[in-house]
């Protein structure tokens, strides 16, 4: 249905507001697009360099991404997604073990995984998989609290059920690097859901750098009249007489909804004494920071990203050599690292000097890539004061509700985030999808 008179604020241009600002735009709205930075993309965003193209947050997304991949379909961006070979590597005993994450045939085979840890994958934990395969659903991940899965941590489960091999070697290097967490507060749930899909996910990088994505689907748009603000950060949100006032670089306007797509304390910030943002308030994320390296010579390895479990690394939990994930990122000749590190390191340095970043990250980096030593021409900091959402054990039995409250809005705002669905780009873009469908069912 064509609604030309129904004019919507999107707060922040991430994946959730991309994602709701397409879709408000295709049914038909008035769209104005506010965000904070000079370019869209929030962690997907991708930093221009001296012809490199710096992915600093998300790397890589799966097939499991269903309304990603259609919304940048519908965006006209889909020959951006790039099949990636999905091989990496896992640091064990000081040496590098080359693995392909998703294929259980190479798991298995691969040196980077203890015996005894091999057996109980094959024996235990992916029929475990197969019989909660249901419930394990990233689109509705509330269905795991009624099998018992969201009762305690990863860290708990997996060392009760796997023994402490699957704690240290699989759910922690998957979780501090992906998703900047620790096993011990990560809900089991969580955890089993990603497992579930790796098993038989396809890896894609996108052409370009993943900020391809948020622009692509802002690029339509424009391309519909709607207006995209950068630099434009929204001081305030509140319902004003049955509309809702956006006050932006100390102006008002009016419209007649507004859909609010910032992380969980940025949306409590500018909803601030409203219900909402009260619902907000259990929500935590952990600062964190990473660091790129650009390299004069190419790193001189076969695998794209390289995780370290704890006791293999005190301060970093992944390397990711952008030259081996796809094509656009890197200048022919050259290399480029995206350093991430452990998640209490990244909190600790999250507000550091870019000198201290380098000092407590460098060191080890050399240490599992000495080729690279010499051959550092450049370095930047990337920091992110919101950084990653944390799924703790018990959040699900409330993730319902609060998606409900969320996205059904109050005085005409919705809420669109990845913490009302899973902590990873398809959640940030389905919550987005949905909290517009809201907006335009209602209009």
């Amino acid at each position: 249905m064509n609604r030309p008179s129904l004019r919507v604020a999107v707060i922040g241009a991430g994946p959730s507001g991309a994602a709701a600002a397409h879709t408000l735009a295709r049914g038909g709205a008035s769209v104005t697009v506010f965000e904070a930075r000079p370019g869209v993309g929030g962690r997907t965003w991708t930093d221009g360099v001296d012809g490199f193209r710096v992915d600093p947050a998300t790397q890589l997304v799966g097939s499991m991404y269903v309304e990603f991949f259609r919304l940048l379909q519908e965006a006209g961006g889909g020959a951006l997604a790039v099949r990636s070979v999905g091989r990496d590597a896992l640091r064990r005993r000081g040496r590098t073990h080359e693995v392909v994450y998703g294929n259980v045939a190479s798991m298995l085979a691969s040196g980077a995984l203890p015996l005894t840890l091999k057996m109980r994958l094959g024996a235990s934990y992916l029929p475990f998989l197969s019989r909660h395969g249901e419930v394990l659903e990233m689109h509705a991940l509330e269905r795991a609290v009624g099998a018992g899965l969201d009762r305690e941590s990863i860290a708990a489960w997996g060392a009760r059920e796997m023994g402490r091999d699957f704690v240290e070697y699989l759910a922690y290097p998957l979780l501090a690097t992906g998703y900047g967490v620790a096993p011990e507060e990560t809900t089991a749930a969580l955890y089993h859901m990603l497992a579930r899909y790796g098993t038989t996910v396809q890896i894609f990088a996108l052409r370009g750098g993943a900020g391809g994505f948020c622009e692509a689907l802002l690029a339509g748009v424009r391309e519909r009249g709607g207006e995209v603000r950068l630099s434009a950060p929204v001081e305030r949100v509140e319902p004003a007489g049955g509309r809702v006032r956006v006050v932006a670089g100390g102006q008002g306007r009016e419209f007649d909804r507004a859909v609010v797509a910032l992380p969980a304390p940025r949306a409590c910030a500018v909803l601030a004494g409203s219900p909402l943002a009260d619902r907000l308030a259990g929500v935590r994320m952990r600062p964190t920071v990473s660091l790129a390296l650009f390299l004069d010579r190419p790193a001189g390895v076969r695998w794209f990203g390289l995780s370290f479990p704890r006791g293999e690394a005190r301060s970093v939990a992944a390397v990711c050599v952008e030259e081996n994930k796809g094509p656009g990122l890197v200048p022919e000749g050259k290399g480029l690292l995206v350093v991430f590190p452990t998640p209490e390191t990244g909190e600790r340095l999250a507000e550091a000097e870019p000198r201290r970043v380098a000092e407590a990250l460098l060191p080890e980096v050399v240490e599992a890539l000495p080729a690279v030593r010499g051959r550092i021409a450049r370095a930047e900091t990337y920091r992110w004061p919101e950084g990653w959402t944390l799924f703790p054990p018990g959040y699900l039995t409330g993730l319902g509700e609060l998606r409900r409250v969320a996205q059904q809005g109050e005085g005409g705002i919705v809420l669109a985030g990845d913490y009302l669905y899973a902590p990873t780009v398809e959640g940030a873009v389905t919550a987005g999808v949905r909290a517009a469908e809201q907006v335009l069912k209602r209009a």
